[in-house]
């Protein structure tokens, strides 16, 4: 028999839910668009042709809220050397709704973010690394900055094989 709290804190579990439906709909069909496009597909293709295995890592299925839900496939890199872990590198695609209603955005760019933890232990790092970033860099993996942009086009989805082709060259 569950007790008071319990019960409690399942309502709540399930109010916070109910009020996370709609973001999360938008999340899955933004997910589908960057599916559409194959993004996990190009950003491995990147990763294998331009980087070295051991400084560079993912993809990886990103997604949240800031002023609008997004989602995105990143990949990270590192640079070489004994301080190179101080300042990672983010390659992405996101994709988002600037406004309620309106197109999606696709967005590939690039993020720096800085090492965050007190101490350095490199056999936990570079085991962890390979799965995720988050633990020692602080960064949700949210879209960049507009200056960060290298390439953004409105999704059309008549024209998803044309920008397929434009999201893997860029």
């Amino acid at each position: 028999m569950k007790n008071r709290t319990d019960i409690r804190s399942e309502i709540a579990r399930l109010r916070r839910e109910r009020a996370e439906a709609p973001t999360r709909e938008a999340q899955e069909g933004l997910a589908a668009v960057l599916d559409g496009l194959n993004a996990m597909g190009a950003l491995e293709a990147l990763r294998q042709k331009r980087f070295n295995r051991l400084l560079a890592s993912g993809p990886k299925a990103v997604f949240g809220i800031n002023a609008f839900p997004w989602v995105g496939a990143v990949i990270w890199h590192r640079p070489p050397g004994y301080h190179g872990f101080k300042v990672l590198t983010i390659y992405g695609t996101w994709a988002f709704r600037e406004a309620d209603g309106s197109t999606p955005l696709i967005v590939i760019g690039t993020k720096r973010a800085l090492y965050a933890v007190d101490f350095f232990e490199a056999e936990a790092y570079m085991k962890l690394m390979k799965r995720d970033y988050s633990t020692y860099y602080k960064d949700d993996g949210s879209p960049p900055l507009h200056e960060s942009w290298l390439w953004s086009a409105p999704y059309n989805a008549a024209d998803r094989l044309a920008q397929r082709v434009q999201l893997a060259e860029a």
